[in-house]
């Protein structure tokens, strides 16, 4: 007659095999860890610590992380690249990946439209859709006959985390509010059009235009559209402005140098050409502005 087995010494029969798969899945796990696992330099966690996390991609590097590993494991890549966390983060990075202190240039936000439907810049069709740039740009390219114009639904001013941007109800424009833009430029990213660029914020003028049709044909459909008439080239002293593709377009490095902004002076006919009103200011005696001027610091700046 066979004997009867122990209720206690099939448990404990249980429990021993499940601890020695446990024991043999840890061994596995460890094994596969040490031969498949990918090295993690402590100093890429290090700087990625010390990032402001706004993933805006305003360094050229898809997020935060992905620009400390560069910075962190590349001798070519600045420490000074993120703007948001200006001249504090870039000491920090600086001194962990042993590199040359150098300071962030502030940069800042400018709308490159000053077309309003109805007024100074025509349409071919009435936009009923989504409160969507992506949207309507899918219609036909959008409802201007411009089709580098600005659409006016607020991507732009979506995408900003910080309430640098409002699209004003009347113009339907950007309107962005430099004491609160850090040049992170979500903005930028966010524009279907290309209508939002960053420039340095000790620029003197902008180009408020991106239209790269002849001029001619420009007038045709916008009054605020560049005509490439070279004026602003002739007139600045610097050499900062050229022509290219039928579009003034600045040299900031030289521009930001300019003792007297002259281009500011010339009678450019769709008045394109703007001051810029953030830190680097303009010249007293620039030429009035168009009736849509879509930038304007901060209420008491």
């Amino acid at each position: 007659m066979p004997t009867a087995i122990s209720p206690l010494w099939i448990a404990l029969s249980l429990v021993g095999v499940l601890a020695g798969l446990g024991v043999s899945f840890g061994f596995l796990l460890a094994w596969t860890h040490k031969k498949l696992g990918v090295y993690v330099d402590p100093l890429v966690d290090e700087v990625d610590e010390e990032l402001p996390k706004g993933q805006c991609g305003g360094c050229g590097f898809a997020g935060c992380r992905q620009y400390a590993e560069a910075v962190a494991t590349r001798a070519d890549v600045a420490p000074n690249l993120c703007t948001p966390g200006g001249n504090d983060v870039a000491r920090v990075v600086a001194r962990l990946t042993g590199k040359a202190e150098l300071e962030v240039a502030p940069r800042k936000v400018v709308v490159l439209c000053a077309g309003v439907r109805d007024d100074n810049c025509s349409v071919k069709h009435v936009y009923e859709g989504m409160e969507d740039c992506d949207a309507a740009a899918l219609l036909w390219g959008g409802d201007k006959v411009c089709e580098a114009g600005c659409l006016g639904l607020g991507n732009c001013s979506r995408a900003c985390p910080h309430d640098a941007l409002h699209i004003d109800p009347h113009t339907k424009l950007p309107v962005v509010v430099m004491d609160k833009c850090i040049g992170c430029g979500l903005c930028v990213g966010a524009c279907p059009r290309g209508v939002l660029a960053l420039i340095p914020a000790s620029a003197k003028s902008y180009i408020a235009c991106r239209n790269t049709d002849k001029g001619a044909k420009v007038k045709k459909f916008c009054k605020a559209g560049c005509l490439a008439c070279s004026l602003c080239v002739r007139a600045c002293p610097s050499a900062a402005i050229r022509v290219a593709d039928n579009l003034a377009v600045i040299d900031y490095s030289p521009c930001a140098n300019c003792p007297a902004p002259l281009c500011l002076d010339v009678k450019c006919a769709p008045h394109v050409i703007l001051p810029f009103p953030g830190a680097g200011g303009a010249a007293v005696g620039r030429p009035k502005p168009p009736a849509v001027n879509q930038n304007e610091p901060a209420a008491g700046a």
